[in-house]
């Protein structure tokens, strides 16, 4: 039995796809399957025996997955590794020790190229760099004949389409940041690295802000007395200014009122924005979120709450909206941190 699973093993490693390869205790090779072979170009003599450092690009990131699997802990990052012929390639590796019993016997470490993915989000992400560069340059450029015509007219009438005009350019100049963000979200930001932040203490900094730029609205909020942590970064902040934004900007009232509570348990905390606008139709619930494609028949409303729904998924939570009694009703889930567990890690961190 224990040859018969031995050789399944063994099968199993050498055909699959991926490249992989497998050292004993001191990160010598011991074997390598056909995947590997084929994508390096080196042959199986050629790799046994030697270390893998040669695979890897960057000498400091071969380090950092040594640190970290003698410290017994699985690694996982993105790094470069070149070819027999000189060729380089991108893509993501893991490593995992390897254990018999309780016992170290090596380590084994797998391999998925993603040098076509890369490039393609390289490429995307200059041609958006350049659009949005060009885009701006020539909405300022529009602006300012804009305003040297209004400056000369006296009819009140073109004076207004002429501010209509403005005011559409300047929500394009705003759409083009957006994007930015969204650019930066999908791909600078693609492992980001999550920690408790203190979501009632960050609505009362956003509600503040709020107000200061939209002085005609009325906000109010009930956000309890307990801290809240939840999973998240720095660009929280953004989103929620983001729904707050929303609620007054597309909101039809004389006065815009705008209503955020915080709920939280020990596993979600959500954050309730309700307006009294005029509410969204509910076969536009999912195109506001870019869950559907935009067509000529529905309208969304920028790129906004496209970010914001993707921020949260990033964060292991969501977003979704309802009509209310009076208006839109959006919700934002993050995943809850329980306020002990922060108190634990800051003992852990402090013992003296």
């Amino acid at each position: 039995m224990e040859c018969f699973e031995s050789a399944i093993y063994k099968t199993a490693f050498r055909e699959t796809k991926n490249p992989a390869v497998i050292t004993d205790s001191n990160f010598v090779i011991q074997d390598v399957n056909e995947a590997c072979i084929d994508f390096t170009g080196y042959s199986r003599d050629e790799l046994v025996g030697d270390t893998p450092i040669n695979l890897f690009s960057e000498p400091v990131i071969y380090e950092a997955m040594i640190e970290s699997l003698a410290k017994g802990e699985p690694w996982v990052g993105g790094f470069e590794t070149t070819m027999k012929d000189g060729r380089m390639v991108y893509g993501r590796g893991s490593c995992v020790p390897v254990r018999i019993d309780g016992e170290l016997r090596g380590y084994a470490g797998f391999f998925s190229d993603l040098t076509e993915r890369r490039q393609y989000e390289q490429s995307l992400r200059i041609l958006n760099r350049v659009l949005r560069h060009n885009l701006r340059n020539d909405a300022n450029v529009i602006l300012g004949h804009v305003d040297i015509v209004a400056d000369e007219l006296e009819d009140e009438e073109l004076v207004r389409s002429l501010s209509t005009a403005r005011n559409r350019i300047d929500s394009i100049i705003k759409y083009a940041e957006t994007a930015r963000n969204l650019d930066e979200l999908l791909s600078e930001r693609t492992d980001p690295s999550l920690a408790p932040v203190r979501l009632d203490e960050l609505l009362r900094d956003e509600l503040r802000s709020a107000q200061k730029m939209y002085p005609e609205a009325e906000f109010s909020a009930e956000l309890g007395t307990d801290p809240v942590f939840v999973a998240a970064d720095d660009a929280a902040g953004t989103a929620i200014e983001a729904v707050f934004e929303n609620a007054v900007e597309h909101n039809d009232s004389s006065v815009p009122t705008v209503s955020v509570r915080l709920d939280s348990d020990d596993s979600v905390a959500t954050v309730t924005v309700a307006d009294d606008g005029p509410g969204i139709s509910a076969n536009e619930h999912d195109l506001i979120f870019g869950r559907e494609e935009i067509s000529p028949l529905h309208h969304g409303q920028g790129l906004d709450l496209f970010f914001v729904a993707r921020l949260l998924e990033k964060y292991g939570g969501g977003i979704g909206v309802e009509n209310g009694d009076e208006g839109a009703v959006f919700k934002l889930r993050f995943r809850a941190i329980p306020a002990e567990n922060i108190e634990e890690n800051r003992e852990d961190s402090n013992p003296n």
